[in-house]
């Protein structure tokens, strides 16, 4: 399949934009391209579970917009007592 280029946002922790590795499209370069988001890892497009991203909702929003922004919050559940 590919693999998914993501960037995060460089104002607010929780806020990421997946594209398409090789899409030279204008909202993809304009991702790649952006002061706002840092590059940060790539991901296999290969439907394996991952915490926090889902691939298939992240092709259905590249295909309809370009790209797919998501937001992950991590909270810690566990007492530290």
């Amino acid at each position: 399949m590919g693999e998914f280029e993501i960037f995060r946002s460089r104002q607010n922790a929780n806020h990421y934009v997946a594209v398409r590795l090789g899409d030279t499209s204008e909202n993809a370069e304009g991702v790649r391209g952006s002061e706002n988001l840092k590059f940060l890892t790539r991901i296999p497009d290969d439907d394996e579970p991952r915490i926090a991203f889902d691939a298939e909702a992240a092709r259905q929003r590249i295909d309809d917009h370009g790209f797919y922004a998501f937001s992950v919050t991590i909270e810690l559940r566990e007492r530290a007592d």
